[in-house]
């Protein structure tokens, strides 16, 4: 007995805090990796936050179905799998913002503007214009379509189907990574070929026209051509390019 407090009251307690740090630990993951929460403007420390709040309202919900485990050594383990296992959910979301960048630095090597950078002042990355703009869109899009709370959903229905502690280091998990980066290579694709594909049948047009009338300058005028018509097709484009994102994140949140 200490302060008052029976040791009943104590086990239980400390039973209720190992089961409430394994869940702050998922939270934890989750909003490390997800896509909005881990952009270089938003500070470590507010993410930390964000953690703390958003696991006191879900240590609640699901604290009761978590076991915490015996020993210091499983509860070290368990934590480190938690971790794992938020920051999967976060990262396989996240997964789509890149795929978008990815479609955007396609398109402007398309366009002939892969050597127009700009220099993140908080990270100091150097980025494309046009996959910073397809990013954008696609954390826009995740946005609309309420996104944070399909996450924090995920979140809450994963306890069924990954139980607390349990190791995630499987052929299984090895599986599902590799077909999640799969579908970001085709989402890519599928949101880049629209104005690659133009782009690429305007060079050929210019070629063509500058072997058919060889005394005008269309050598000359094919980059500035190239890059006109791209960042016309990218405006053209964004309400496809819009639904295409949508149409992913529909597919990663769906049951």
């Amino acid at each position: 007995m200490g302060w008052g407090i029976p040791a009943e009251d104590w086990s239980w307690v400390i039973g209720q805090a190992g089961a409430w740090g394994l869940v702050l630990a998922r939270v934890l993951g989750l909003c490390l990796t997800a896509p909005v929460l881990a952009v270089p403007e938003l500070d470590w420390r507010f993410r930390l936050a964000l953690a703390a709040a958003l696991g006191a309202v879900l240590a609640p919900v699901v604290g009761s179905s978590v076991e915490p485990p015996a020993t210091w050594s499983n509860a070290a383990w368990a934590g480190l799998s938690e971790l794992l296992a938020g920051g999967l959910i976060g990262w396989s979301a996240a997964l789509v913002v890149a795929g978008a960048r990815a479609a955007g630095d396609l398109v402007a090597t398309q366009a002939g503007l892969a050597t127009a950078t700009l220099i993140d002042p908080e990270s100091g990355e150097v980025v494309n214009p046009l996959g910073r703009l397809y990013g954008l869109i696609a954390l826009a899009v995740f946005l609309a379509l309420d996104g944070p709370l399909l996450l924090v959903r995920a979140l809450v229905e994963s306890y069924q189907t990954v139980p607390a502690g349990r190791m995630l280091l499987s052929s299984e998990t090895v599986t599902t990574a590799f077909a999640q980066v799969g579908r970001v290579l085709e989402l890519a694709l599928r949101a880049a070929a629209p104005p690659a594909l133009a782009l690429a049948l305007a060079g050929i047009a210019v070629g063509w026209l500058g072997r058919a009338a060889p005394s005008l300058p269309f050598t000359a005028l094919a980059l500035p051509l190239r890059s006109l018509t791209g960042i016309a097709l990218v405006l053209l484009s964004l309400g496809a390019l819009a639904a295409t994102f949508g149409a992913a994140w529909s597919a990663l949140f769906q049951p």
